[in-house]
């Protein structure tokens, strides 16, 4: 995992492409969205993010930073995430993301943020 590898995966999380996304994920991969329980597995990953962008039209990371670990295979990726929500209006929100993989595929992701801005009304 490099810089280019994080910076890569995020440009794919904006598109909203849940199969896209997933695809960077081993097949026992695991993803965690704050304190919600795991989506566990390639497919279940893939449906818990179709489902959660059938709720949002659109986002946009912005970096605020990236640290690699020196293992070679995890990252923290800090950011500020704009959401466009199905009316059009826009909330951004600050985020830290922790990625560890193995052979260029995730198989642990954390994400840790308040989403709750998101759904309320603006």
């Amino acid at each position: 995992m490099d810089t280019q590898w994080v910076h890569d995966y995020f440009k794919t999380v904006d598109t909203l492409d849940a199969d896209a996304i997933a695809a960077y994920f081993t097949d026992d991969g695991k993803f965690r969205f704050s304190n919600q329980p795991p989506a566990i597995g390639k497919q279940a990953v893939r449906d818990s993010l179709a489902q959660f962008f059938d709720t949002i039209e659109a986002m946009h990371h912005e970096k605020a930073g990236l640290w690699l670990g020196d293992d070679g295979n995890s990252a923290v990726w800090e950011t500020d995430v704009t959401y466009t929500r199905k009316d059009g209006t826009q909330v951004t929100l600050p985020c830290a993301s922790i990625l560890r993989s193995r052979a260029d595929k995730i198989y642990d992701f954390r994400m840790n943020m308040d989403i709750s801005p998101v759904y309320e009304n603006p």
